[in-house]
């Protein structure tokens, strides 16, 4: 062994062998940053790395029998006799080993350059998607400055409401003042009790300035201390008011101006005679406001009541309690009744008061999209800065087919309340259907840096995962969703729900089982708003399996258990008895359904569109399948046709149409569409019939063999990482 080994050190084996290592390092480092650029998965590396391992050998096989000199290649001497001469000549062998040496390689990286080429991108018409979990700070408007929640320094929790409203009535008069850029208040307020420091709140926030302080309430006194900082921290005014409670607005008037003029010393103030209301139904007001923001609706209208009740004539609060009279609304209920009435007195009182409009814009939402649109323009105009108007504006330009336009509303929307959860996930939801993945996961990244991120926003962000086949970030936020004591309490059959789900698109049917049934106990109170993915639940793990009757069984049981109307979960139940077999009875129950054309947007609606159409096909009903499937192809291509389908998830429910309108070439170049575009759903989809038409295809066959591939590669990387944890982790 000595002796061998002497030889390879002789031959230079060693050297040569540590040439091709740093060199294959050195590619594989620029191909670490190129091949994202290129928009070329991290499947392309590992087939690089695996040239580069199969391309050793030859590496060796070179180093033992020759040498590169200054004089070119030369053959190394079989022995180290000192009369040996150092180095031989090339002979008519050598070339020819050398000509089979360079052949394999060729043919080698030719094979590599391939498969790299053909690998799927996990991109969506975009050039790069590399997952960092970061995101790049927000560029920091000129005269921008947000209003962080004031702090309660009185003896009273009860307090906390009162300053907060504070805090938003200061930010609401800054809105007033055109040349500031006042950030939106739920992006201010999702800093409220956290330990960031200024600079990383104004980096996130994208501001210059900060407005923050605090408030001591004791009876009829007040004492707020307000301090204005630029975006290092730097004080750069501060100032404390010792007055009576009846003094609170004009306190508020003074701070505002004070900070304005700061901030832009060419602002000049110009105050309007305002109402002055009752002081004591003033904070209930604003009690009640922050139960609106904070989506506590029942506490907000108890205490919106009492603010008109003791003002009348109050009508930012009339506005108010229409608005929360509307949310979490029932169509048809004496609520909306009320809110009409709210708002036609606050209208009465204040003439054009933008808040009470937006309360119509928002109650025309359910049935008049046009006069929604026209009166939030109309609100828009004298308060550019509402965000909710803002949003719901969006939802009814949506609601009309005029995506860009929303589209444009919504960027406006989170450039003024950068961290709003819903406009967020709008924005990232828009962006995600044109294919600009990049841009969504920036969004929704950037709203995870917040000390209590929302529960919302990471559901999106492990449904984009899932969308762009990256597993193993989808799995992370999955267990981060389900299993930080943060998120711990509510939707708990939902989070675990998506964690087990996200274990069976990774083909791990032992851990779906266990979080499926950590989601199921216990049980949810009936009525809740938890209870349909409780019920889900039960039957999903077998439905993903392809245990169809297994799935139907669970489903009937806990329905029946729970003594849950079947209506209830119709469409669900529908499609679950056709995939078993049973069409009879989904025939019955998706076709009471009585679902429009104008509602195949909605995804489960679109399944058990096609399901029903699916099952009469094979129950020889061709005749009532065929105008459904049509109608389906011809709106999904006008979604196409118009840039907005560009998820995979729907091309791969485009393709699934061609199958059941039989055109299989067309399918299949659907199909190919979504894989590229990072459908990965191998595992809870192979065994679905409405796929039997296609799957003696040979491309579909090799399809599918590819993206299983990609799918067992992605579990094993994820098991190997988790096994190099230590244990505690």
């Amino acid at each position: 062994m000595k002796g061998f080994v002497r030889e390879l050190r002789r031959r230079k084996v060693f050297r040569m062998a540590g040439f091709y290592i740093v060199g294959a390092w050195l590619v594989m480092q620029a191909a670490d940053v190129f091949f994202p650029a290129w928009g070329l998965p991290d499947a392309a590396l590992n087939i690089l790395l695996i040239t580069a391992v199969v391309g050793f050998p030859l590496a060796l096989v070179f180093g033992w029998f020759y040498d590169v000199t200054a004089h070119g290649i030369v053959r190394t001497p079989a022995t180290d006799d000192s009369d040996a001469r150092s180095t031989i000549p090339l002979q008519r062998t050598d070339y020819l080993i050398l000509a089979v040496l360079a052949v394999i390689a060729v043919l080698i990286v030719f094979r590599a350059g391939t498969e790299i080429a053909e690998a799927p991108r996990v991109e969506i018409g975009e050039a790069a998607d590399v997952a960092t979990d970061e995101a790049p700070p927000l560029e920091k408007l000129p005269n921008s400055i947000a209003v962080l929640p004031f702090a309660n320094v009185s003896d009273d929790p009860s307090n906390e409401f009162f300053c907060d409203g504070i805090s938003d009535e200061l930010l609401h008069k800054l809105t007033g003042f055109d040349d500031l850029h006042v950030i939106g208040r739920t992006s201010s307020f999702a800093f409220k009790g956290s330990d960031y420091r200024i600079p990383r709140i104004a980096s996130l926030l994208g501001v210059r300035y900060l407005l923050q302080g605090s408030v001591r309430k004791h009876q009829d006194q007040l004492r707020i201390t307000a301090q204005l900082v630029d975006d290092a921290g730097t004080q750069l005014w501060s100032s404390a008011f010792d007055r009576r409670l009846e003094d609170i607005f004009a306190i508020q008037a003074e701070i505002a101006d004070i900070v304005a003029t700061t901030v832009v010393p060419q602002i000049v103030p110009d105050h309007a005679d305002t109402y002055e209301p009752d002081l004591v139904a003033y904070q209930h007001y604003l009690i009640g406001r922050e139960y609106v923001h904070e989506r506590m609706v029942p506490q907000a209208r108890e205490e919106l009541a009492k603010a008109i009740e003791l003002d009348p004539d109050f009508a930012e609060a009339q506005a108010e309690y229409a608005v929360s009279m509307i949310m979490w609304r029932s169509p048809g209920h004496e609520q909306l009744s009320i809110a009409e009435q709210a708002i036609d007195r606050a209208l009465a009182l204040a003439p054009g008061l933008p808040r009470a409009l937006a309360a119509r814009g928002l109650l025309l939402l359910d049935s008049d999209l046009e006069g929604a649109e026209e009166v939030l323009r109309q609100v828009l105009a004298e308060d550019p800065n509402m965000v909710d108007a803002i949003n719901w504006l969006s939802s009814a330009l949506a609601g009309q087919g005029k995506v860009d336009e929303a589209m444009e509303w919504f960027q406006r929307a989170l450039r003024i309340d950068p961290m709003h959860p819903a406009i967020a996930a709008n924005l990232a939801d828009g962006y995600l259907d044109g294919g600009q993945v990049v841009k969504a996961e920036t969004i929704l990244l950037r709203l995870g840096e917040l000390p209590e991120p929302n529960g919302m926003v990471l559901s999106h962000l492990i449904e984009l995962y899932r969308l762009t086949g990256r597993f193993a970030q989808m799995l992370r936020h999955a267990e981060r969703l389900a299993l930080d004591p943060f998120f711990s309490g509510p939707f708990r059959a939902y989070r675990y729900g998506v964690l087990a789900e996200s274990y069976a698109l990774l083909n791990d049917w032992e851990q779906v089982e266990h979080w499926a049934a950590q989601g199921l106990a216990p049980a949810p109170e009936k009525g809740s708003f938890e209870r349909s993915f409780w019920i889900r639940l039960h039957s999903e793990p077998d439905l993903w399996r392809g245990r169809y009757m297994e799935a139907v069984e669970k489903h009937r049981g806990v329905m029946a258990a729970e003594g849950v109307p079947p209506e209830e979960m119709e469409l669900h139940y529908g499609v679950i008895l056709a995939l078993a077999g049973d069409h009879a009875a989904a025939q019955e129950v998706l076709a009471a359904v009585e679902i429009t054309p104008d509602e195949f947007s909605d995804s489960q609606k679109l399944a058990a569109g096609q399901t029903l159409a699916w099952s009469y096909s094979v129950t020889d009903q061709v005749v009532k399948a065929r105008p459904l499937l049509e109608e389906i192809d011809r709106r999904m291509a006008g979604i196409e046709a118009s840039g907005r389908w560009r998820r995979s998830d729907g091309l791969y429910s485009y393709a699934l149409n061609a199958v059941l309108l039989g055109n299989q070439d067309v399918a299949l170049e659907r199909l190919r569409r979504a894989v590229e575009a990072g459908w990965r759903d191998y595992y809870i989809h192979h065994h679905d019939p409405r796929w039997d038409a296609l799957k003696a295809d040979a491309d579909y066959q090799a399809l599918m063999a590819d993206v299983k591939a990609d799918v067992d590669r992605q579990r094993a990387e994820i098991e190997a990482k988790k096994s190099e944890q230590p244990a505690s982790e």
